[in-house]
């Protein structure tokens, strides 16, 4: 029966069947790309860090060192400790990828891990938030 006391036809039947039925579906959907859309952000996001500490390093001569909030705003054309005089902005970082402490954040909330200051690498410590430098499910950018 309808909204008003009628009898549904056959047509309007399988409209609702159809509808309840894709609605769940749809939210399944949703449910199970997620995860491997931030897994893509997160190697999309470590492949621009690595890309932009080589940038760094061809314009200085030198890997940035500081913390990862120092290595951060130097990467974003600010002067730490006499590194980047020329304030060159390398990467721009939006504020749902950065925390409140000025480090660049994965999908998961987790600071990226960016290089020692000896190499360009960068990673996420991907979805268990576990640091294992680069190795388990570690979303790394010479992977």
């Amino acid at each position: 029966m309808g909204k008003t006391g009628k009898k549904l036809t056959r047509q309007q039947r399988h409209w609702r069947i159809a509808a309840l039925i894709s609605v769940p579906v749809m939210v399944l959907l949703v449910v199970a790309l997620v995860p491997a859309w931030r897994r893509h952000q997160a190697k999309r996001d470590v492949d621009i860090l690595a890309l932009a500490l080589r940038g760094f390093v061809a314009e200085n001569g030198h890997y940035p060192t500081g913390t990862r909030a120092q290595i951060a705003a130097l990467l974003q054309g600010e002067t730490v400790g006499g590194q980047n005089p020329k304030r060159l902005d390398y990467v721009v970082a939006s504020m749902g990828e950065m925390n409140a402490a000025g480090e660049f954040v994965d999908p998961w909330g987790t600071p990226y891990r960016l290089g020692d200051g000896t190499d360009a690498r960068a990673y996420s410590c991907g979805q268990n938030r576990k640091d294992e430098a680069g190795d388990g499910d570690d979303i790394a950018s010479w992977k």
